[in-house]
């Protein structure tokens, strides 16, 4: 955010040779939080967070906190005590979506909401791709699935369907902190035939790392299937394909 103020400043100046000041409504999506995601990094992110915040007061407009599941007051009691009481006073909480999505169309323009929630704007996935760009400012590539999956003892193996179109490719990765890892496999689902497979694993406790678990062409459905090794962790599987 401090690093797009320039040109966020700059624009709206060129619009309104008045322009003085920009503020910004910040939204969290809790959607599919579980609760073992909440460690003691989470509170030293929330402090970190709020240095940067304290140094620029002004700048926040309202933080919206979306889809928090019934257990975040607790947290949040917690939370609340590391933040700056002007900051705090600007942050809204909403354990309904409908509720959280209409206080998000008061404050936000709908050309700037994104089609996940309803508005005129890029979905998320077009969103994300956009700092990814060539020389000629075109986006060079594009997440088109985006997909944590938690695994636990009791649930220690979990899986997610997609489809591609004909012609369509996708780079499938997997993103987590867990150093004991799991073993990926890619499948087609529409024949069950077994496409990859992989077993990683991390270098250092508690480091974050990526595996790539391989690439797939369209037409067809596809499935990808994360099984425990050992340790419960979380794993963030994305899927980028090539954008004009």
């Amino acid at each position: 955010v401090v690093h797009a103020f320039p040109s966020v400043l700059k624009t709206g100046h060129d619009f309104n040779p008045n322009f003085v000041r920009t503020e910004n409504v910040t939204v969290y999506d809790l959607k599919g939080i579980s609760r073992s995601q909440i460690t003691s990094d989470t509170f030293e992110v929330i402090k970190a967070g709020n240095q940067v915040m304290s140094s620029f007061p002004e700048t926040l407009h309202c933080l919206l906190i979306m889809n928090a599941p019934s257990w975040f007051g607790l947290i949040w009691s917690v939370a609340k005590k590391l933040i700056d009481p002007r900051t705090a006073s600007k942050i809204e909480v909403f354990t309904s979506a409908k509720s959280g999505d209409k206080r998000m169309n008061e404050l936000i323009d709908k050309s700037q909401i994104p089609s996940n929630y309803g508005g005129d704007g890029p979905s998320l996935a077009e969103a994300a791709a956009g700092g990814s760009t060539g020389p000629s400012g075109s986006r060079s590539k594009m997440v088109v699935l985006n997909e944590l999956l938690t695994l636990t003892k009791k649930k220690s193996e979990m899986s997610h369907d997609f489809e591609l179109e004909a012609g369509q490719q996708m780079t499938l990765s997997v993103y987590t902190r867990c150093k004991t890892g799991a073993s990926a496999e890619l499948l087609r689902s529409d024949g069950g035939s077994m496409m990859t497979k992989i077993d990683f694993v991390g270098d250092e406790e508690n480091e974050p790392y990526s595996r790539t678990i391989g690439a797939v062409v369209g037409p067809g459905s596809f499935t990808v299937k994360l099984k425990l090794m050992s340790e419960p962790g979380v794993f963030l599987v994305l899927g980028t394909t090539g954008a004009n």
